[in-house]
């Protein structure tokens, strides 16, 4: 399980049940990986000390965390704690991929505030963006076994470098997978906006676009041997299908490509994350392209 294999957990002070940490444990030890616990400690101004007169201690969850912390240690898991001094934790994390390599970074998914506007960058997708590596956006819900974990695969693109993207995050879905006992689901969308449906088609009778889509997916999934009923094509928008198939799958995690576009396409396709979070029920593992070697 090469996949994750240095794991960093990021300990988020707002939260106080660290399910970041705790989710980073499990898959640590079930893939003996090593963990990399970093809490960020906010690096102040001389002005700012100069009118504080003393800090503020940014790490009131400590305790939890060392507690956490000598877990690992106990159930044999190569564990480390940092703490790093910074500006803010985006900064920390960038100067800790730039000392080490990781495989993965795991963090407590950050709720958006309802009244920010569609293109304000989340602190979720800043933190995305900051990394380097792949990142798993962790909730509350505790990982179910026999469960499953669904991969949404882009098939618009037929380029060498997209399909070797889509490769690569049916590698890690599959390591994800194993690690959690889970099964494996693919799945696609497609928006149709000149098509209009007034009772169920067979398949013969589906569009073409629909179909264009199914080839795709189904010699995808037929090299990492996933039966047909693992494949499953949505009309919709990803914003809408990816929670709902989550949720009708009750997934532990849903795995989704990112950074594999530049400049405005970046910020239109990127932004898909940033609203589907919100509403899942589940994990969520972005893969970045400029991760993968």
């Amino acid at each position: 399980m090469s996949s994750f294999s240095n794991i960093l957990a990021l300990a988020q002070p707002s939260t106080c049940n660290l399910m970041a940490i705790r989710k980073s444990i499990v898959l640590a030890k079930k893939n003996q990986a090593n963990l990399t616990v970093l809490s960020t400690k906010k690096k102040y101004s001389p002005y700012q000390r100069f009118f504080n007169n003393t800090e503020k201690n940014d790490l009131s969850n400590e305790p939890q965390i060392l507690e956490l912390v000598n877990f690992a240690k106990r159930e044999g898991i190569s564990t480390h704690y940092k703490i790093i001094e910074a500006r803010d934790q985006l900064t920390a994390l960038k100067d800790q991929l730039q000392a080490n390599e990781y495989d993965l970074v795991v963090t407590d998914h950050q709720q958006k505030e309802s009244h920010l506007w569609p293109f304000h960058k989340t602190e979720d997708s800043n933190l995305l963006n900051a990394s380097d590596t792949s990142v798993l956006f962790v909730g509350q819900h505790k990982w179910l076994s026999n469960g499953n974990v669904l991969a949404a695969i882009e098939t618009e693109e037929n380029t060498p470098v997209h399909n070797n993207f889509n490769n690569e995050i049916m590698v890690k879905t599959r390591d994800l997978a194993k690690l959690l006992t889970s099964n494996i689901h693919l799945f696609n969308c497609y928006f149709d906006s000149c098509s209009v449906a007034f009772k169920e088609m067979e398949f013969s009778q589906r569009n073409e676009e629909f179909a264009h889509h199914l080839e795709h997916l189904t010699i995808l999934a037929k090299g990492y041997q996933l039966e047909d009923k693992c494949i499953h094509v949505e009309e919709g928008l990803a914003d809408d299908v990816i929670p709902e198939q989550a949720h009708k799958f009750n997934a532990n995690v849903v795995v989704i490509g990112c950074g594999e576009h530049k400049g405005w396409l970046a910020n239109i396709k990127g932004h898909t994350i940033d609203y589907v979070l919100d509403k899942l029920d589940c994990d969520l593992l972005a893969l970045k392209q400029s991760s993968i070697h």
